[in-house]
């Protein structure tokens, strides 16, 4: 099953500003989620498997969504970049 990618607003405005090569290691990692979501780890300390993080971009990025199994869409809701 393929889920489909959303950025929810404050996710839209992170990817501003995200250097080139950033914004493409952070595509690369949602194409793979979209197919493999729960490659990445539960979010504590709730441990609410539909809340996920994984990192992207040799380590450098951070991304956070939330799995939608009813709809088939991952919600992206944090983006960071420290490179």
């Amino acid at each position: 099953m393929s889920y489909r990618p959303e950025f929810e607003a404050d996710a839209l405005v992170q990817l501003n500003g995200l250097p080139k090569a950033a914004f493409d290691a952070l595509v690369e990692r949602v194409a793979v989620l979209v197919w493999e979501p729960g490659d990445a780890a539960v979010i504590p300390p709730a441990n609410d498997p539909a809340y996920r993080r994984t990192v992207f971009g040799a380590g450098y990025g951070l991304l956070s969504f939330r799995v939608d199994e009813a709809a088939e869409v991952i919600r992206i809701f944090d983006i960071l970049w420290i490179g």
